[in-house]
């Protein structure tokens, strides 16, 4: 034992030793390693300081208020939110004279009441009728029930105490003498005892007792054995009668009007969801609350924005130190408004200001302050802390208060009483009542009952009027944007026994809020901020082939019974004169006050003199002013034109005239140039040559001459110049210039040849035109001959002579001046047939997705026949290839266009790929388009004198359908190129028949170019089954159950692709 402490003692000693020797030079190498440690650790935070710092605070609101020299960090006015917040105490409201009860102790959402619902015979009157019937009408009729105890019954069973009063016993003292004596039974008997029991009740007396049992009751009738035999009697009517059964059952039926309850409109126009004054506070950091706040200077501090709402503007006032998040949530809510007309904002002008251009005192910013209730800008109240943000919106969200109609109660919503409502409360059946304070919202879901939604609005307009209470909230949502901001501290009432008159008391319904009442949601969508996502394409399958079915010839065939009319500023102006409409039976009349006539000049306008009114020029572009005065006159019930007119205001019309050579840049500027000169903002109409409507030609009173050329460089002198006689009514003929030769000579229409060298004006008339169109063309010439314009170049002296000439009786000189070859034109001299008539013109296409026939109209069209109503521009103006259908009365000819020349590689594979399937499936059913419109036009004639032609390939009969022809050579190329042939005219039904065919050689579907209506991508659907069977070594049916891919490999290998 000693030993063993003996060793112990000599380890201790031995570790101390140690300790002396060597624990020095440990600490020592244990504080290098620390400073070494401490050396990196500075070493690696060295370069935050080579680094600058981060500019992010300088544009944040405290920054902003450092760098103005503003102080940022000020006190709050409102208190920090707790960890337990102050919110209004819940409670149910059962309105004015019921007594409100708190429902903090027990949760109504806990308590289940199984409602009993009673008989119809026996109405509830407190039972909601929501879920009734809506057809059940009471008649207002009392049936009595007869009782178990009625007079019958008391004359049967007669009581007792009326037996006893009744009767009477006289008793004598000899009658007790006869009393006997008997002697009890001596016997022992066993004895029961007898168990107290109760009585049983008398059912009759029990009914009798009760007093929930009506002796009457009020009848109810549905109405439907009587609506059974009016509708047998109205069936035995109709069977002797030629009415139809709808107006036989409101000839039987009788109303009583007494019994109609109208709606007072006043009452529901009083809870509108806006006012016409309203100033809206956006404030906020996470959770933006957007609040109705008072009117007044004094509301606004530079830390917020705000929406002055007014019915014609709405100011945007940006504060200078508002967050970029308040910033872009007004200017949201101002475009939700001015895009949508929300708030009773139907065209409003929207007006951004701030304190910086506040200073200039503009007539927005003094009409802003003005609505506020001062004169002049007051002093800037400067934004607060910009903590404010956040605190303000902690405590406006605990003051929301949210109930739901629960039986004839407003029940709090203990879900979101204090807190942010979600959409996902609003149920279509359910009625709520919001109150943030300064705004009540009464809202009803779409299912809601009638009963629901109006005691919802009673109860709601009674919690209303009775004022507000927010002593247990930290803030009051009425007055505390009197505190927000840069203000001394100052204490607010927070209770009040009404509500201000600037406050808003609204019903609105579902799908009907006000983006006021949105800005309350956490959630509210906004799907005008979605990206949505293109759905997927690869299930589809595209079919391509064209199954394009022919037009309906039927409504083809009826021709429009429209006049001319040209509508400007919501009036009709007709033909220029006068315009009668048939809805009011009124006659309007129009007068010329003046007209005039710019030149467009490069960028400036030049005016032309009285003299040359009516005189353009194809290669200019010219602005035409035309004042007029409209005068009204309407007929009295005789029929007779009324006495009294009432004459109008004075208008005017702006129009914008383009040659047909002009320069692009001379149309853009008289477009521009029109707009400068309308100082009367005015409407403004375009019109392009050869396409005035009807009121425009009529200004000049048919002296409207088109010359060729520019004004500038035109010289009339020492040459013949010939014009088209265009339009049949006398005041709205037009004379177009055409080159002077054979070919533009029409035997359909007249000419007028005019020769200054000469001194002469030759009318000259087709064989084949119309009376109406030789008055015209006379008429026209004479007034060339007395205005003697100086756009003719007459000489000042001499006399000029007017001759008439007919088709085949001209003069040399004439013949001299237009040429001798008569087959340049199609002459009509030999010809038999009437060509009194007009031509109609029909495009189609299938653009809309079906094949339509779309008739073009004439635009100056009267009821004289036309020989040449359209013009060539019509055809080639159109998106090509384009499809035409002419009707020429004695024949039908049908245009084709071109493939326009493409660069990209995606619109080259429209002429090869789909698009020219769906070009040739459209050629074939114009082609049979053109064949019933012949047969159902003309049903005795077997044969159909239908033609194809081409554009830019047309033969010389179809270019004399119209007024004049421009060759397009560069079509004619691309046409060419494409295999047709020039002046060729083709049947139609040979064509038809040559895409109608199903089946071809293999070799012909191997060579190419391709047949015509060929499929391309279908080249195996036009082989015979037997060709089939040789080339793909199976039927047709096996190929068609193979897979998609499968049967596109085989093509190609055998190169039917």
């Amino acid at each position: 034992m000693l030993g063993v402490v003996v060793g112990v003692v000599v380890v201790v000693l031995l570790w101390c030793l140690k300790f002396l020797l060597f624990g020095q030079d440990e600490l020592s190498e244990k504080s290098i390693l620390e400073i070494k440690k401490d050396e990196l650790d500075a070493a690696s935070k060295q370069w935050k300081s080579r680094v600058e710092k981060s500019d992010a605070e300088k544009f944040s609101v405290a920054g902003r208020m450092e760098k103005n020299r503003e102080e940022s960090n000020l006190p709050i006015n409102i208190p920090a939110m707790e960890k337990n917040k102050k919110t209004p105490q819940a409670k149910r409201f059962k309105g004015k004279e019921g007594n409100d009860s708190s429902s903090t102790p027990v949760s109504p959402d806990k308590i289940r009441y199984v409602e009993l619902t009673r008989s119809y015979s026996v109405p509830d009157p407190d039972h909601d009728s929501s879920g009734s019937d809506t057809s059940l009408r009471a008649s207002g009729r009392k049936v009595s029930v007869s009782r178990p105890d009625d007079e019958t019954f008391k004359d049967f069973y007669k009581s007792i105490e009326s037996k006893l009063t009744t009767e009477q016993v006289e008793v004598s003292a000899g009658d007790f003498d006869l009393i006997t004596r008997q002697s009890l039974l001596v016997l022992k008997k066993n004895v029961q005892v007898q168990r107290r029991r109760g009585a049983s009740k008398n059912p009759v007396k029990a009914l009798a007792s009760r007093a929930d049992i009506s002796n009457e009751y009020t009848e109810i009738l549905t109405g439907v054995a009587e609506r059974e035999r009016k509708r047998l009697n109205i069936e035995k009517l109709a069977k002797s009668s030629k009415l139809a059964p709808a107006a036989l059952a409101g000839l039987v039926s009788k109303e009583d009007f007494k019994q109609v309850a109208l709606k007072k409109s006043t009452y529901t126009t009083t809870m509108v969801p806006y006012k016409d004054l309203m100033l809206l506070h956006v404030k906020g950091r996470q959770h933006v609350q957007t609040r109705l706040v008072e009117p007044v200077a004094a509301s606004i501090n530079e830390g917020d924005n705000y929406i002055l709402v007014t019915p014609t503007t709405l100011f945007n006032y940006v504060g200078k130190y508002s967050n970029v998040i308040e910033q872009s949530r007004a200017s949201d809510i101002i475009n939700h408004i001015q895009q949508s007309g929300d708030l009773g904002c139907k065209e409003v002008e929207v007006v951004s200001l701030n304190s910086d251009n506040s200073s200039l005192m503009n007539k927005a910013t003094r009409m802003f302050w003005k609505n506020l209730g001062c004169e002049e800008r007051e002093i800037f109240t400067s934004g607060g802390n910009p903590e404010e943000d956040g605190i303000y919106e902690a405590n406006i969200l605990a003051t929301n208060m949210i109930y739901k109609l629960e039986g004839n109660e407003l029940v709090s919503l203990d879900e979101y009483w204090g807190t942010i409502p979600k959409v996902e409360m609003l149920e279509p059946t359910k009625v709520f009542v919001f109150d943030f304070g300064s705004e009540m919202y009464v809202w009803s879901g779409k299912n809601a009952s009638v009963d629901k939604k109006k005691l919802a609005v009673k109860l709601a307009k009674e919690m209303w009027e009775l004022g507000y209470d927010y002593t247990d909230c930290s803030i009051c949502p009425l007055n505390v944007a009197s505190i927000l901001g840069n203000r001394p501290s100052t204490n607010i009432s927070k209770t009040g026994g009404s509500r201000p008159d600037w406050a808003l008391f609204a019903k609105i319904t579902q799908h009907r809020e006000t983006i006021l009442f949105k800005e309350k949601f956490l959630d509210w969508p906004d799907f005008s901020r979605i990206i949505k996502v293109k759905g997927d394409q690869n299930g589809k399958t595209v079919d391509p082939s064209y199954n394009i079915k022919p037009c309906d010839v039927a409504e083809m065939l009826k021709e429009s019974r429209s006049k001319p009319d040209l509508a400007v500023e919501n009036l009709h102006l007709g033909r220029g004169d006068s315009y009668f409409d048939e809805e009011t039976k009124r006659l309007f009349e129009f007068e010329t006050l003046e007209i005039s006539v710019w030149r467009i000049l490069e960028n400036h306008p030049e005016q032309l003199s009285r003299e040359s009114i009516g005189h353009f020029y194809n290669s200019d572009s010219y602005i035409i002013k035309w004042k007029y005065r409209t005068t009204v006159k309407g007929r009295e019930l005789s029929g007779k034109p009324s006495k009294h007119v009432q004459a109008g205001r004075d208008r005017c019309v702006y129009y914008c005239w383009q040659g047909s050579n002009a320069s692009i840049n001379e149309k853009g500027s008289a477009a521009l140039l029109t707009v400068e000169l309308d100082h009367e903002k005015a409407p403004q109409v375009r019109v392009v040559q050869g396409s005035e409507p009807a009121a425009f030609l009529k200004l000049f009173k048919g002296s409207m001459v088109v010359h060729d050329g520019k004004r500038e460089e035109s010289d009339g002198r020492g040459k013949a110049r010939l014009f088209l006689t265009r339009a049949e009514v006398e005041d709205e003929v037009c004379l177009i210039e055409v080159p002077c030769e054979m070919k533009q000579l029409r035997s359909r229409s007249s000419f007028v040849l005019v020769d200054c060298e000469s001194e002469q004006v030759t009318v000259w008339h087709g064989s084949k035109s119309s009376r109406q169109k030789k008055k015209v063309a006379k008429l026209a010439a004479k007034k060339i001959i007395d205005k003697r314009a100086t756009e003719f170049c007459w000489s000042e002296e001499g006399d000029v002579a007017l001759v008439e000439v007919d088709e085949g009786e001209e003069s040399e000189e004439f013949l001299d001046v237009v040429g001798e070859n008569r087959e340049d034109y199609v002459s009509l001299l030999d010809s038999d047939l009437e060509y009194d008539y007009t031509m109609r013109l029909f495009h189609l296409s299938s653009v809309s997705g079906t094949f339509e026939a779309t008739e073009i109209v004439c635009p100056h069209k009267s009821e004289y026949s036309s020989p040449y109503p359209f013009l060539q521009t019509e055809l080639y103006s159109a998106s090509q290839p384009a499809l035409f259908l002419i009707d020429n009365h004695h024949d039908l000819w049908l245009w084709q266009g071109w493939w326009p020349e493409r660069e990209e590689e995606a619109e080259l594979g429209d002429q090869t790929g789909s698009g020219a399937v769906r070009w040739q499936a459209e050629r074939k059913a114009a082609m049979q388009t053109a064949v019933n419109y012949w047969q159902k036009n003309h049903s005795g004639d077997e044969s159909v004198p239908a033609f194809l032609v081409w554009a830019g390939l047309e033969p010389l009969e179809f270019k004399n359908l119209f007024p004049y022809w421009i060759e397009r050579h560069d079509v004619t190329e691309l046409n060419v190129k494409d295999g047709r042939q020039a002046d060729a005219k083709l049947s139609v039904e040979n064509e038809l028949a040559l895409l109608l065919r199903t089946t071809y050689p293999l070799a012909e579907l191997l060579q190419k170019p391709l047949p015509e209506g060929v499929d391309p991508t279908h080249l195996e659907i036009y082989l015979s089954p037997e060709d089939f069977q040789t080339l793909l070594s199976m039927t047709k049916e096996e190929f068609q159950k193979l897979p998609i891919w499968k049967q596109t490999a085989m093509k190609k290998e055998k190169g039917l692709f």
